[in-house]
């Protein structure tokens, strides 16, 4: 007899749930500058005049500490889902059934991350990228732990050999630039070739003029406080860009690394907590030591350079960039400090919580993108631009509090978050179960 229903409450992994539900907290402060105002001023505090040490911290913890690193963690969670769902499956169901019901499931996920981009108007949903990356998976469920190491480190590999490839692009466009300027401050005739490089180059000048970035991040301001059909039509293109050029140039790969690494993670027994306490302290203390001086010096690089782009390859030593590499360092910290808690038994009724929060992450995730929305765009409350960026953290504080509280007391009456319930009875088209005094078949789906 086929059994395929969603995982009972008890037999769920409270770890996994719980580094998943730090992830999900984590996102958000990558996430809340998108949210709250302009692209321009996400990485330079100049343009927005942020000035004293609350906002250079705040600058310093989400560009070069938190900046990607529960990215990655949410996105071995993802890899870790795949093999459990599919293992299981696999153990009770027999021929394609396994298969069918796998993709089936991607296929719901790939449209609800259509919906927060295009419904919800998240342009940085990372949902429609975790379906077209689970499209892949099917094939290394049963892939040693070596080989999905190698396709990690050979995706790094290629992210970095992408982005030395646009620094000398970068460059090259500089040199003819300069060279074209020569050229014409003698008042000598350039070529057509010439006349393109030295367009494209003043190009870059000014958009690069301090100026010119705030001119524009004014605009940007101006069109997300529109009503919703504006600011829907203001972020149509970024939406179609992200989910096609930006997905495969780079962040299809910046996802696999980590949903490869999560993978072979999950088979050695790290994720699941196996492992002796040492190995968890040792991922703390490198990860987050090794992390930290790699976010201390490329900030401080940054700074010296004024945060110009060019005045930072001439300073900084590390001439091809290392973020995916630091990214392994926090990720591995982060991870390594939630499993030594839920070692310590010290702090359980915090480990629930947060697993409370994990075991609804679609829920919280979608919701995340409600609440923001909502509360920065013109068609909501129209705090977008308002506020500064120490003030970020306000924000992001207050929505933990608010999921935690809600994850806990909705799990309280109920199987699964909302958005999980009617996911998983998209998949398999018939309805399940929802408050827990009904009874619930044998489990399938995690």
């Amino acid at each position: 007899m086929e059994l395929a229903t969603p995982l009972p409450q008890k037999e769920r992994i409270v770890l996994l749930d719980a580094i998943r539900g730090v992830a999900l907290c984590g996102i958000l402060i990558l996430n809340m500058p998108g949210f709250s105002g302009p692209y321009q001023w996400h990485f330079n505090f100049h343009l927005a005049n942020e000035s004293g040490r609350a906002n250079l911290i705040a600058w310093y913890l989400q560009n070069f500490v938190f900046e990607g690193s529960f990215r990655a963690l949410f996105s071995m969670l993802f890899g870790a889902g795949a093999i459990l769902l599919i293992s299981r499956l696999e153990k009770n169901m027999p021929g394609l059934r396994p298969a069918e019901i796998y993709y089936r499931r991607l296929i719901w996920l790939l449209i609800f991350g259509l919906i927060n981009g295009w419904v919800i108007l998240w342009v940085g949903d990372i949902l429609y990228c975790y379906a077209i990356c689970g499209l892949f998976l099917f094939p290394f469920r049963n892939s040693s732990i070596r080989l999905l190491l190698t396709i990690a480190l050979f995706f790094i590999a290629v992210l970095m050999f992408k982005d030395w490839l646009s620094r000398q692009d970068s460059l090259k466009l500089r040199e003819k630039g300069v060279a074209a300027m020569a050229i014409e401050a003698k008042k000598d005739s350039l070529t057509e070739e010439q006349k393109q490089d030295l367009s494209a180059w003043k190009n870059r000048l000014e958009s690069s003029k301090i100026e010119n970035q705030r001119k524009e991040a004014e605009r940007e301001i101006t069109k997300v406080q529109q009503s919703y059909t504006g600011v829907w039509s203001h972020f149509r293109q970024l939406n179609h860009d992200i989910e096609s050029v930006y997905l495969y140039d780079e962040l299809f790969f910046d996802a696999m690394i980590f949903i490869l690494l999560g993978m072979a993670l999950f088979k050695m027994g790290v994720l699941t907590g196996e492992k002796p306490w040492w190995l968890y302290a040792a991922f703390v203390a490198v990860g987050y030591t090794g992390g930290l001086i790699y976010a201390w010096f490329v900030g401080h690089w940054w700074q010296q350079a004024n945060l110009n782009f060019y005045n930072f390859i001439e300073i900084s030593p590390v001439k091809v960039s290392l973020y995916q590499i630091r990214r392994v360092f926090f990720s591995l910290g982060h991870l390594g400090m939630v499993v030594l808690v839920w070692k310590s038994g010290a702090f359980g009724w915090l480990i629930n919580a947060l697993a409370r929060v994990g075991q609804m992450a679609f829920t919280n995730y979608l919701m995340q993108s409600i609440i923001c929305t909502l509360l920065f765009f013109g068609y909501g409350f129209g705090y977008y631009g308002k506020i500064q960026r120490y003030e970020q953290f306000y924000v992001v504080g207050a929505v933990w509090v608010f999921q935690i509280v809600f994850s806990v007391a909705w799990l309280r009456f109920f199987r699964f978050g909302p958005l999980e319930w009617l996911w998983r009875s998209l998949t398999y088209w018939k309805l399940q179960p929802m408050r827990k005094s009904t009874p619930a078949a044998p489990d399938m789906l995690p």
